[in-house]
């Protein structure tokens, strides 16, 4: 018989922000605008950490790529225009 042993461990939870655009200021970092769903606009540039839970990795053209503070998790977000 196989040994089964401990299960792996459950994936992060889906990060649940919308990337609706970004901003680039003349001569000055690139800017992500999320949304959380519920009407509340939230931004921030690479490096900034969002909700307290959240790091911004990378801010790309049609995407943002987002890692978790408390694990190894990360996620690329599409932009949605929502």
């Amino acid at each position: 018989p196989a040994s089964w042993g401990p299960p792996p461990p459950a994936p992060p939870p889906p990060i649940t922000l919308k990337f609706i655009g970004k901003m680039e200021p003349k001569g000055q970092p690139k800017i992500a605008l999320l949304s959380d769903g519920q009407g509340h606009p939230i931004s921030g540039r690479e490096g900034d950490v969002i909700e307290g839970r959240y790091r911004i990795l990378r801010i790309g053209v049609e995407s943002i790529e987002m890692g978790y503070l408390d694990g190894p998790g990360r996620q690329t977000i599409r932009r949605s225009g929502q």
